[in-house]
């Protein structure tokens, strides 16, 4: 993201692209047999319900993401000192398999009144608002790369999760398909 061209790109657009180092990710996976207990739990300590479908919710801080059948991120603002994923593995203990995945994965976000218009013709995504609604949330690949991509809630952009892996590979791509309409010929 440090090259001048893009970056000139995006500051025309009024586009944002950051790396969200200031959230932890944890990963709930549904232990088999134990659904209702698990939405219980989960609706007690998060606020919200777990989305049954390729959606997010928000809850008080924290957005809930659909990462599959019976899978889901939590993401939530990063505390000094203190691991989310503990009480989280507290609160869920024998209804889900939680694993504090803040280290192995990147969550980036666009920003910007553009943001659809930027993305749209980078992804196999149809990125109409009719189509991928605030809230809604797709597993693809961007550039050969596997990603969850989600609507912000407030419909203010988009937020992806890639490996760490990839991070770099990804975010030069994102920064090239946030360039690519507004580059100077």
């Amino acid at each position: 993201m440090s090259d001048p061209q893009n970056e000139a790109a995006l500051k025309r657009n009024g586009l944002t692209i950051s790396k969200r180092e200031d959230v932890a990710v944890t990963h709930v996976a549904l232990r088999r047999g134990m659904q209702a207990e698990l939405e219980k739990r989960a609706s007690a300590a998060l606020g919200v319900s777990l989305p049954a479908t390729a959606r997010v919710a928000e809850a008080s801080g924290k957005l809930v993401v659909w990462a599959g059948p019976e899978q889901w991120l939590i993401i939530e603002p990063r505390s000094t000192g203190k691991d989310p994923s503990v009480d989280l593995a507290e609160a869920l203990k024998g209804a889900a398999s939680i694993i504090d995945v803040s280290d192995s994965r990147v969550i980036f976000r666009v920003e910007g009144q553009k943001a659809t218009e930027v993305l749209a013709p980078s992804m196999a995504i149809d990125f109409h608002d009719q189509v991928f609604k605030r809230g809604d949330v797709a597993i693809t690949h961007a550039s050969h790369l596997g990603v969850m991509v989600w609507r912000l809630p407030d419909g203010s952009g988009y937020e992806f999760a890639c490996a760490r892996t990839y991070a770099v590979a990804f975010s030069e791509w994102l920064a090239d398909a946030c360039g690519k309409l507004t580059r100077p010929a």
